[in-house]
């Protein structure tokens, strides 16, 4: 079975977006690979942005 685990910052996405891009990544799966849906699982992980770094930087120090 396939497992797809996506990160993001915590807060930034709403409940609808999710349930949206879980949905869009499983269709992307089963096209690509073949397999059928109820075999997909997609994880999302919300991490808070002072435990996530871009170039150095602690990402709740960037201005993003």
């Amino acid at each position: 079975m396939p497992i797809v685990n996506i990160k993001i910052w915590e807060g930034r996405t709403d409940d609808a977006a999710k349930e949206n891009l879980i949905k869009d990544v499983t269709d992307a799966v089963v096209k690509n690979i073949k397999c059928p849906a109820q075999a997909v699982d997609v994880c999302i992980d919300e991490v808070p942005m002072k435990n996530w770094g871009r170039g150095g930087v602690v990402s709740s120090k960037l201005n993003l």
